[in-house]
């Protein structure tokens, strides 16, 4: 009896036991996978143009370190962007450096979708099938749910002959030959308007690449002149693409009509007048007062020689008279 109440004793203390020893060693098989965007990797990337390449007799691509940093660098840019584009942070594209180069963003794309669906233009797909030869570097970024790929390579040898897949090869893919493929020459650009506005209609086979190239204006300004996203990627035929706003109309000043100067006319000389002799005032009158005696009396010679004669004859009768004869 005691027997058995030690065995169920010690069943009952070594359950707890039991429980967490099972869940210590679940904790170390079982983890949780932190959540991401589903999205490939630049090797994934690769070897997916890799396979399409071979499914149409073509070697693979060589990867190259130098372009797989070219790629992953450009992806990254594109995710701190939040679009895609294929100007580089530089300012600088892949084709200045006569690398091609194919783009993509989405929300969870996956690299299958990615090379077989969003690729699958003849633009990009020249990209990936037109050469037998060539290096290869891929990048993959994501921001936000979204990946951003970059596939850029190399060219070598073209192929002369073209084939053009619709669908995945690994799904019993059918090979359709492309005979006389779009090339940028053949798209026939845009006159501009009489406001400057130069409007592009969609034919079938342009891409956004192809129209960027041949009017030699970035994608991201066509998009933000047409009111697109810069995510955007599929065009559709008789869709209006904005590729040169109207520009402001400058006003053209009015002329004015200058007024043209007169002939002068001969014109006679006026006569120079003569001055008129200045008058010379008539001297004032004035009155002269009667001459006295004694001037009237000097005045005449004769009166004066009498007078001197008398008095004269005075004076020596008086000197006669005092001198000598009173003396005497």
């Amino acid at each position: 009896m005691q027997t058995s109440y030690n065995n169920a004793m010690m069943r009952h203390s070594t359950r707890p036991i039991a429980m967490i020893a099972l869940a210590l060693f679940l904790s170390t098989v079982i983890y949780v996978q932190p959540v991401s965007a589903q999205g490939g990797s630049p090797v994934e990337l690769i070897n997916t143009v890799n396979a399409l390449r071979q499914s149409l007799g073509l070697e693979p691509y060589t990867v190259d370190s130098y372009l797989m940093g070219f790629a992953q660098s450009h992806s990254d840019y594109m995710a701190s962007l939040g679009r895609w584009t294929h100007t580089r942070a530089d300012g600088t594209t892949a084709f200045d450096y006569g690398i091609k180069e194919n783009v993509a963003m989405g929300t969870n794309m996956t690299v299958q979708h990615c090379v077989y669906t969003i690729w699958s233009d003849w633009v990009h797909y020249q990209t990936m099938t037109a050469y037998a030869t060539g290096k290869v570097g891929a990048g993959v970024a994501v921001a936000n749910g979204i990946v951003y790929y970059t596939l850029n390579v190399l060219p070598g040898e073209s192929v002369p002959s073209q084939p053009v897949a619709a669908g995945n090869p690994g799904e019993n893919a059918v090979l359709i030959a492309q005979e006389q493929p779009i090339t940028i020459s053949q798209i026939v650009t845009a006159t501009p308007g009489e406001d400057g506005a130069i409007i592009h209609t969609v034919q079938y086979g342009e891409t956004l690449w192809t129209i960027s190239e041949a009017y030699e204006v970035p994608i991201d300004q066509i998009l933000t002149h047409s009111g697109l996203s810069q995510g955007t990627t599929q065009l559709f035929v008789g869709q209006e693409l904005i590729i040169r706003p109207a520009s402001d109309p400058t006003a053209t000043p009015t002329p004015t009509n200058t007024p043209l100067p007169r002939t002068p006319t001969s014109t006679q000389p006026r006569p120079t007048m003569t001055p008129f002799p200045t008058r010379t005032p008539w001297p004032t009158a004035t009155p002269t007062l009667p001459p006295t005696a004694l001037h009237r009396a000097l005045s005449d010679s004769r009166n004066v020689g009498l007078g001197l004669v008398i008095v004269s004859g005075l004076g020596l009768v008086v000197v006669l008279y005092l001198g000598f004869l009173k003396k005497n």
